[in-house]
């Protein structure tokens, strides 16, 4: 709620009252003279709208988070350049073969689902 400052036609002093915005323009009674004699200063309003949906928060939270992605993004690309290329072995639980193809026969042997070693093997053959 904002603060809204009064001045007294009878007394001429000043004061402040915390009111909504639909209480502002009704007559305020001064607390020296108790007139309702009183007319509303206008003058900077000192209002701090709390929440997550109002302009000033979310425009902080988004240069906060362009920071911190600009920032994640630079880790980002050094750890792939400095990573090396990894490479999938061919192996069957655990064990490694020299080539998909044997990789293959392996896991046909072990009764196990050949289909990715033979993509990989006719991957292999093709280079």
């Amino acid at each position: 709620m904002p603060i809204y400052e009064y001045r007294c036609n009878f007394c001429r002093s000043s004061f402040e009252e915390l009111l909504t915005f639909s209480k502002s323009k009704d007559l305020q009674e001064c607390p020296q003279c108790e007139s309702f004699d009183t007319v509303k200063v206008i003058s900077k309003s000192q209002v701090i709208f709390k929440g997550d949906s109002w302009g000033d928060k979310n425009a902080k939270i988004k240069k906060q988070m362009s920071r911190k992605n600009a920032r994640l993004d630079k880790k980002q690309y050094a750890m792939k350049r400095d990573a090396p290329a990894v490479k999938l072995a061919p192996n069957v639980d655990g064990e490694r073969v020299d080539t998909w193809s044997e990789a293959s026969k392996l896991a046909k042997s072990k009764g196990k689902d050949t289909k990715l070693y033979d993509k990989n093997a006719r991957k292999e053959k093709k280079q």
